[in-house]
């Protein structure tokens, strides 16, 4: 189950030579869809980018089938664990006319401080929001 869903169409500037989307695109895609998951919870503020943020310290990715030219895409996610510094997200991407499971896995993000360039705590605020939308959508595993 998945709390947030992200839609996405193909573009021919994905695709390798083979004719498919190149495995590094998947992570784009995700990352599309983490900073949607951050505007629908309320945590994105494009001011404060510069001096707070998340960055990308794990990613796990089970490739199950290719993506193709013109498929139509949707990225599930939801946030499996709030660490003290850490969020960590399941993710699923499948197609959008028939949910083919394309890909799956993990991605772990750490609040971080760019200016002192070191992680740092979840903020209360986000760990708030995180856990009260999260819930409003059915993921009642967080605490």
């Amino acid at each position: 189950m998945f709390t947030y869903t992200h839609s996405i169409t193909v573009r021919y500037r994905d695709l390798d030579p083979q004719g498919h989307v190149n495995n590094a695109v998947y992570l784009t895609y995700l990352e599309s869809a983490r900073i949607g998951y951050y505007q629908q919870v309320g945590i994105y503020d494009p001011d404060a980018r510069l001096l707070t943020g998340m960055v990308v310290v794990r990613n796990e990715i089970d490739y199950l089938a290719p993506i193709q030219l013109g498929m139509k895409l949707r990225v599930g996610l939801r946030v499996a664990r709030l660490g003290t510094k850490s969020i960590t997200f399941d993710f699923k991407m499948e197609s959008e006319s028939d949910g083919t499971p394309i890909a799956r896995g993990k991605s772990v993000m750490v609040t971080y401080d760019n200016a002192a360039e070191q992680g740092i705590p979840i903020p209360q605020e986000w760990r708030e929001k995180i856990i009260q939308y999260e819930k409003s959508k059915g993921n009642h595993e967080l605490t």
